[in-house]
Parts: structure tokens; C-alpha cells; sequence
């Protein structure tokens, strides 16, 4: 910014009188402000409006639909016991119901862990810490519609175990507080029934450890024993009991299981060596890679290092290379001092030290130091060297960590391989496969005696451990406290009309109805189902709630008072004016921006009309009027709410309280005729706004204004306004040059007359 000399010499206001000057031109730019400030106030009022105009818009969708006429209300008798939402295709009449069962999830609460002499466990607790020993199998049956085998052991964890039945599709938890695990179905009904049963001996030893495990009853003649009979556990163990007699079915489930078996071994071992194929192929390009690398290219070839071949190593090698080497040293405290364990020992810890990442962060150091001093003490070549060191450290940390990667992914996918081939030999023990000499596609696979004999001894534990457990031999001895009680899962059930309707979740869906039990019910239930007035009346009274509002405001805003003396306030007038003032002045300004606007006059009279226009029901034009639906007039209405409608017998409107309710009556008399008349006023207001709220050269899609054209004005105000600037910082420089040419000529004139007087001693 040039320095510019004021009246030094002269003695007068030359920016006062320079601003003077310049008003004329500083008028044209204020003015152009103004206006495009009131141009933006005009933008985010029709933004607003446009806002309520598409809401009321949206808001026609659902009105114009005849189904949104066919609104059904039902009556409940009881309803604690019931609740019913009707569809648009409940017929109207009486119904009655009962509820006879709720539909239950199946809930298993396990029994206490807590021993004998009041030893408590955590979650992390292991089996073996229970007191299990050696290794079982489980089974857990319905959970996701399948049957998922649990294997146990001594070193799992309660926590392990409850992991493994949420994996399986159950809601599973260990309450440490009360030392129990507890197990649910996640849905409630017959079908989410699940079962928890052991394969073997040691599976039952397993589930009794965690408090799964429930007695049959020990009278198999009683009744508790045969509705024992009927769950899902009974059911499960009864079955391979079974097969203890049955030689035949026994047979087909070992040959059956035999076969699925070795197809699986089959199908595992093709996408093992499939996966090991493109691993291998993989590890090719990883080594091509490496032996591109500069200063690693022996690396390609690993059996020219010293590790023979062993990415692994070779990996820890070039770790170690980059991070340093694992040291053990004695551990510091933040003083410096020897950490001793409660013994007074010194703790030892593992750090790395040497290699590349130290080594960078010393030569940093040491570049930080050179390069901080100042004058004499700096040494340029020496900065520069230090420099050039850690550059030349960085390159090789980049180097060997990209030499790293590739070293990475080859022993990563070697130990892949390795662990995949190992998996490939121990299936091909148990299926053997005969590829057709003259078809390689045919491929039959046959199971090996080794599998023959692993699933036959499969089979014989679970026959003999399901024999001994409804025998009762696995849960004698055990307390009440120490067995787990389950809950089956089952289906509600409820009649409706003389006809039983089941749900497993409480919900039945006839006619129209959607019936949900919220308690079983010992009398029936009455629902009466009828046309729900209440429910279209209201529709249709929000419809005209929402529409007198939009048309209220908009109207308002048409026939707003004229501010044509307001502008918007520059900086220097707002100082001169309070806030309450300066709030004032812009209302007033704001509220006149869409006085006698022609857009919104349009759009305003658009709706009008079509609020008047009548609607053929029939082969008959109808109007609001015949349903008791009109403005209030002219002289009784208050200004700006001429064109709202009022619902005669409308309850909330005090203007129209007391006339007879058409509009209900012709409801519950004719609702075909309310449904069509409506259904075309909104089919016809939202083609109209549609229309208005289309895209053009002016406007955007879903805008009833023309947003583009102001947007467009806009920006033309803003190079209007640069011009302006530039035309006025011109001129000022052009006077203060001018009155620096002053002031300098007078300061020249002083100084030859302080010249002239000193001569003669003045």
C-alpha cells in the first residue's frame, strides 16, 4: 500500500476532503452493495418458501392414493391382552379371539459352578479348572438350522465356550454373579428350538463341568418322564439309543456319514492345492522382484545367503537389519535408576539396538545440531555432509524395508503352503481318488478303512453315551443346584373365529389383521372392526392445516407493506443505530422482498384455482363446498387468510364449530365419493405444482422460482461491484498524487524560506 502524505504543510484534511471528491463515485459502489445484499435476503426467502412449497408437495403422495382412504380402525375388548393394527382389506364386522398359548423362546439356565466349599470362577477360568480332564465332543442342534460340533478340553475357557454357542446362532452369556451360564434362542418358537448333546463320554462330562447337563426324569412311567419324552433333548438321544438295535439304519448313518466325509476331505484338499498353486505362483513374482532390488539382489536367490533357503530367517535378518538386534538390558526408570522387582532384582527387558532406524536417528541428531548454530560456529560443509549421511541412511531404510516386504510375503506364504500340505497329507489318510483314464473330469473318490473305522467309533461313543445318560449314569450324584433347567421353545397359538391360528412369534396376520398376543386369555376377546372415520377425517384436515398455512404465508408475503424507502444499512450507518433499531430496519426490509412478485403471485393462484376448480366423482363435478369445506369470505375472514378453508363442525375452529360436520357424515355414509373427490383434488394440485416446480433455462428441478436467473444477477453484482472498486481506489490515488504534489511543492517553498530568513538572521 503507498505511503500518502496528508496536510502536513497545508494544513488541511486532505482525506476528508479526497473522500469528498470521491463520494460521487463511492455512492455507485455502496449502491451496487446494497442492492445485492437485498438481492441475497430475496434468494434465502424464496429458498424457504420453496422449501414448504415441495414439503406440501410431498405431502400429496399419499393422498392421492385411493388405498389411503381405506383406512380400518378395530376395537379391542381387551386390550392388555391383544393389539391389532387392520390393513385396508380387514372386512368390517365382530370377531372373536382367544389367546391360547404365547409363542416362548427356548431358555436354558445353567446350573451353578459355584463348588462345594464356596469357590467361585471367572469367566476366564478353563475347563480343567473346573475339574474336567481330558478332551470330548459337543453338539449343539437347531441353532441356524443346522447341527454344529463343539470340540472340549481341559484349557478351554467358560469364555471360549460361550464364544463357541454364539458363533453357532444362540444368545449365550456367563453371569459371574450368580456362576451360572445362561443360553436362549435368538428367536422365539417351536422351529428355534436347540439342543446342547454329547457326542461321547467326555462330552457329557464336558456339559455336566459347565452345569449343562439336565436328569431325565428317574420314573420313566410318570408323566413328568413323558412330557420329558417330547423335547427336543429326549428326541435327540432317543434316536441314537436307537441305533443300538437298529443294525440296519445304524449302518446307513456310518456309510452315509462315511460318504459325506470323504467328499468333504475331496473338496477341502482341490481348494487347498488351488490355493497352494497361486501362493507358489505368487512367491515367483516376489522373487523376480527381489532380484530387481539394488543392493539386495542376492535375496532373489536366497540359497546363495547364508540362511540356505529359509525366508524366515532371512526375515528376521533383515528385521533386525532395519530395527536393530533384541538386546536384554537392565529396565530405567523416568530418573534413570534400575527397576527391582519385589525381591530387589533388577527387571530385565528386551530392546533392539543398532541397526538402520537408531542409526538414522543419530545422524538426524547430529544434522539438527550442525545445522542450529549460528555465525562463526557454523560449518556449512559440515551441515552438508551431515545432510547427505541421513539422506543416504533414509535410502537404504526404504530399500531394505521394500527388500522387507517382498522377504515378508514369501515366508508368510511358504509357512501358508506348508501348513495347507500338511492339512492335504492328513485327509488323503481317510479317501483315496481314481481319475477315468479316458475322462479326467470323472473322478471317483472312495473312503479309506481309516475313515471307515474313525466314524464307526464316532457313531458307537454317541450310541453308548446316549444310552448311559437316559439310563441317568452321567448325572448321578449331582445336585439340583448343579443341573441345568431348560425351557422348550413353542409356538403361540390362538383361535379367531372358531379356526387356531399358530406364530412362533406371537403375531398372526388374517384378513387384513395383524394380530399381536401380549398375554394368553382365559375369555374370548371381542374385536370389532369398522371404517376409520377418525383416521380420514384427519388426513384430510391435515391436508387443509397444511395448505392454509403455505397459501396464509404466502399471501402475506404478496400483500406485504411497501419498504421502498429501506436499504440495507452499510457498516458506518449500523454504528450510528442500536440493535433493536438495526433488527427493526432489515425486518422491515425482509418482510417486503416478495411484495407484488409476479413468480409468486403464479404459483399462489395456481393452487387457488385448483382448490376451486371442481373434481368429476361419477360423471358429476363435485367441489369442496359439497362436503362442507369453503373459505370464510371476504369481510369475515382476517387479512391474508382469505383463500384458507375451513371444515364446517371442525371442533378446533372456532369460526366453523357450530355447523353441521359434512364432511364426517359423508365419511361414514359415502366414503367412495369422499375418496374419489380427494384423490383427484390431489392428483390435481400435484400436477399443478409439479409443473411449476419443473426445470428451465431460469430454474432448477423441484424450484418454483427462478433460482438460476438470481444466481446468475448475483455474481453480475459481484463484477459489478470489482469494477466499481477498482474505478474508485483509481481515483482516490489520482487526488492523493495530486495533493502530494501539493504538499511536496509546499514543503520545498518552506524550506527556501527558512533559506532566505537565516541569511538575514531570522
Amino acid at each position: 500500500m503507498a505511503i500518502r502524505i496528508t496536510g502536513m504543510y497545508s494544513g488541511l484534511d486532505t482525506e476528508s476532503i479526497i473522500n469528498e471528491l470521491a463520494s460521487a463515485q463511492s455512492y455507485k459502489k455502496t449502491k451496487l452493495v446494497k442492492a445485492q445484499k437485498k438481492l441475497s435476503w430475496k434468494q434465502d426467502a424464496w429458498k424457504a418458501l420453496n422449501t414448504k412449497i415441495y414439503s406440501f408437495y410431498q405431502k400429496l403422495d399419499d393422498m392421492r392414493l385411493q388405498s389411503s382412504y381405506m383406512k380400518k380402525k378395530t376395537t379391542v375388548s381387551n386390550p392388555n391382552a391383544v393389539k391389532v393394527v387392520s390393513g385396508e382389506s380387514t372386512v368390517d364386522g365382530v370377531h372373536t379371539l382367544t389367546v391360547d398359548k404365547m409363542a416362548k423362546r427356548a431358555y436354558l439356565t445353567g446350573g451353578s459352578l459355584e463348588t462345594d466349599n464356596g469357590t467361585c470362577f471367572t469367566g476366564k477360568a478353563t475347563l480343567g479348572n473346573l475339574g474336567f480332564k481330558g478332551d470330548g465332543k459337543i453338539s449343539v442342534n437347531g441353532a441356524l438350522g443346522q447341527s454344529v460340533e463343539i470340540a472340549v478340553d481341559a484349557n478351554m475357557t467358560i469364555n471360549d465356550f460361550v464364544d463357541k454357542l454364539k458363533g453357532v446362532g444362540l444368545n449365550a452369556n456367563f453371569d459371574q454373579d450368580n456362576q451360572r451360564i445362561y443360553i436362549s434362542s435368538k428367536d422365539t418358537g417351536k422351529n428355534a428350538n436347540f439342543t446342547l448333546s454329547a457326542n461321547d463320554s467326555k462330552g457329557f462330562e464336558a456339559l455336566a463341568t459347565l452345569g449343562l447337563l439336565s436328569a431325565p426324569p428317574a420314573d420313566k412311567d410318570s408323566d413328568e418322564y413323558k412330557a420329558y419324552m417330547n423335547t427336543a433333548e429326549y428326541k435327540e438321544y432317543a434316536k441314537w439309543k436307537d441305533y443300538a438295535t437298529n443294525d440296519e439304519a445304524r449302518n446307513k448313518l456310518i456309510a452315509d456319514m462315511v460318504a459325506a466325509r470323504a467328499a468333504a476331505y475331496k473338496e477341502t484338499n482341490d481348494a487347498l492345492a488351488k490355493d497352494n498353486e497361486a501362493l507358489t505362483k505368487a512367491n515367483d513374482y516376489n522373487k523376480t522382484e527381489l532380484a530387481k532390488l539394488d543392493g539386495f539382489a542376492e535375496y532373489g536367490d536366497v540359497s546363495k545367503s547364508p540362511y540356505n533357503g529359509d525366508y524366515a530367517e532371512l526375515k528376521k535378518d533383515l528385521y533386525n537389519r532395519i530395527h536393530g538386534t533384541p538386546t536384554e538390558v537392565v529396565k530405567k526408570d523416568e530418573h534413570g535408576q534400575p527397576v527391582l522387582d519385589k525381591d530387589g532384582n533388577e527387571v530385565k527387558e528386551t530392546v533392539r539396538q543398532g541397526g538402520l532406524v537408531q542409526d538414522l536417528e543419530e545422524k538426524r541428531k547430529k544434522y539438527a545440531e550442525l545445522d542450529a548454530k549460528q555465525g562463526a560456529d557454523r560449518d556449512e560443509a559440515a551441515i552438508a555432509a551431515a545432510k547427505a549421511d541421513v539422506e543416504s541412511v533414509e535410502k537404504e531404510i526404504e530399500k531394505a524395508s521394500e527388500c522387507y516386504s517382498y522377504v515378508n510375503a514369501i515366508a508368510t506364504n511358504e509357512a501358508t503352503i506348508k501348513k495347507n500340505q500338511d492339512t492335504i497329507d492328513e485327509n488323503k489318510k481317510y479317501f483315496t481318488e481314481t481319475v477315468d483314464p479316458n475322462d479326467s473330469s470323472k473322478v471317483e473318490i472312495k473312503e479309506t478303512q481309516d475313515l471307515i473305522d474313525d466314524v464307526t467309533a464316532e457313531v458307537n461313543k454317541k450310541v453308548i453315551a446316549a444310552i448311559k445318560f437316559l439310563d441317568g449314569e452321567f448325572t448321578q450324584g449331582l445336585s439340583d443346584k448343579k443341573m441345568a433347567h431348560k425351557i422348550q421353545g413353542s409356538d403361540a397359538e390362538m383361535t379367531l373365529n372358531g379356526v387356531k391360528y399358530t406364530s412362533y412369534n406371537n403375531t398372526i396376520s388374517v384378513n387384513g389383521m395383524t394380530i399381536t398376543a401380549l398375554e394368553e386369555t382365559d375369555k374370548e376377546v371381542t374385536l370389532s372392526t369398522t371404517t376409520d372415520t377418525d383416521g380420514i377425517y384427519d388426513m384430510i384436515k391435515g391436508l387443509f392445516t397444511e395448505y392454509n398455512k403455505l397459501i396464509n404465508e404466502m399471501d402475506g408475503m404478496y400483500n406485504a407493506e411497501s419498504a421502498k424507502d429501506y436499504e440495507p444499512l452499510t457498516a458506518e450507518e449500523k454504528e450510528a443505530m442500536s440493535d433493536d433499531e438495526i433488527e427493526e430496519w432489515e425486518k422491515k426490509i425482509k418482510d417486503s422482498l416478495l411484495r407484488r412478485d409476479s413468480t409468486l403471485s403464479t404459483v399462489a393462484s395456481a393452487m387457488k384455482s385448483i382448490m376451486l376448480k371442481g373434481v368429476n366423482v361419477g360423471g358429476k363435478n363435485m367441489y369442496l363446498s359439497d362436503f362442507g369445506i369453503a373459505t370464510l369470505g371476504y369481510f369475515a375472514s382476517k387479512d391474508n387468510e382469505r383463500n384458507a378453508y375451513h371444515i364446517d363442525g371442525d371442533q378446533d375452529d372456532p369460526t366453523v364449530r357450530g355447523k353441521d360436520d359434512m364432511l364426517r357424515s359423508m365419511i361414514a355414509s359415502d366414503p367412495e365419493t369422499v375418496m374419489n373427490f380427494f384423490v383427484g383434488l390431489t392428483n390435481n394440485m400435484h400436477d399443478e405444482l409439479n409443473k411449476k416446480m419443473s426445470a428451465t433455462t431460469l430454474s432448477s428441478a423441484l424450484t418454483v422460482y427462478n433460482d438460476k436467473q438470481m444466481q446468475k444477477e448475483y455474481d453480475n453484482y459481484t463484477d459489478k461491484i470489482k469494477k466499481q472498486e477498482e474505478k474508485l481506489n483509481a481515483l482516490m490515488d489520482k487526488w492523493y498524487a495530486k495533493f502530494s504534489a501539493m504538499e511536496t511543492a509546499l514543503a520545498k517553498m518552506e524550506s527556501k524560506n527558512n533559506a532566505v530568513s537565516s541569511m538575514f538572521g531570522g
